[in-house]
């Protein structure tokens, strides 16, 4: 059963993740917007990535709103950048 791990953000059973076009723009948005504030080149799958870490760690679930708004969850991504570059690198594959 997929499991919601923010609105738009699902996660299957294979551990496959997949965005809602809406919620994909602001993920897009959100990375050019951090790439200035980090020494790495921020992409979508690295925002992903870090909001999928921060939900295994309980800082969002599937009430948190991804939003241009949400200053919240832009601190969480920042939070979890330096560790999904540490795990992954620079690029993340698109599987």
């Amino acid at each position: 059963m997929p499991r919601m791990i923010a609105p738009g953000i699902r996660l299957d059973e294979a551990g496959h993740v997949s965005v809602d076009a809406e919620v994909g723009r602001v993920l897009f948005d959100l990375a050019i917007e951090l790439e200035d504030t980090t020494p790495h080149p921020v992409d979508v799958q690295h925002v992903l990535a870090a909001i999928v870490l921060a939900e295994r760690d309980g800082l969002v679930n599937d009430q948190t709103q991804v939003s241009p708004e949400n200053q919240s969850l832009h601190e969480i991504v920042c939070q979890y950048l330096p560790l999904v570059f540490k795990q992954y690198g620079d690029e993340l594959g698109t599987e």
